[in-house]
């Protein structure tokens, strides 16, 4: 019957530190090229979905104007819990969050106010990894019954942190093309958009 080999006076199998410190130096080299892969990944994913929340608030805001016979109104707030309307683009612009609600007291202001019956319909939490959101004609943007933007359509850039607008990082920025009617169209800059948008 064959036995097995004495392992006695073998020493443990295992790795040494040169195969160790090639791992490491290997596993580097690794990381170091899928990083910057990585995080432009993130700014584009970022910036993304920065643009379908802010088109599919105004698509919300269009929608319940028609629907309700009344003006709807989309504007930034400042903080996450704010529903005072601003009207300046600020330093970060709609980065910042921004509310939409039914104007049902018809003030010719269009700010909400809760104690003269407007109606909350969505908040948007101020947006992580997007510096900014400008628009071309800063303010707010209203929807009469009818579906047409009050005198508002605009241009709006949405860019990621670390956008330069010299650099050479132009997935860093989404941008978008809003009409009277609110026909709204995604290009790579708000400068693409015609005069007809603006």
């Amino acid at each position: 019957m064959p036995t097995k080999a004495n392992n006695i006076g073998r020493p443990n199998q295992g790795i040494t530190l040169i195969e160790l410190l090639v791992t490491i130096a290997v596993l580097a080299v690794l990381v170091s090229i899928a990083a910057p892969s990585m995080a432009r990944f993130l700014a584009d994913w970022r910036a993304s979905s920065a643009i379908n929340a802010f088109t599919g608030s105004l698509r919300l805001a269009r929608t319940e104007a028609i629907a309700r016979a009344r003006p709807v109104v989309m504007c930034r707030v400042a903080t996450d819990t704010s529903t005072s309307c601003i009207s300046s683009s600020g330093a970060n612009g709609f980065a910042s969050g921004w509310i939409v609600f039914v104007n049902n007291d018809g003030d010719g202001n269009f700010n909400y106010s809760s104690t003269n019956g407007d109606e909350l319909l969505l908040r948007q939490t101020s947006l992580r990894g997007i510096q900014d959101i400008t628009l071309t004609r800063p303010g707010r943007f209203v929807f009469l019954p009818n579906g047409l933007l009050n005198s508002n359509n605009n241009a709006v850039n949405i860019d990621a942190n670390g956008y330069v607008s010299t650099s050479s990082t132009p997935w860093a920025r989404k941008a978008l093309c809003i009409s009277k009617p609110g026909r709204m169209r995604h290009v790579a800059d708000s400068a693409d958009c015609g005069s007809n948008e603006r």
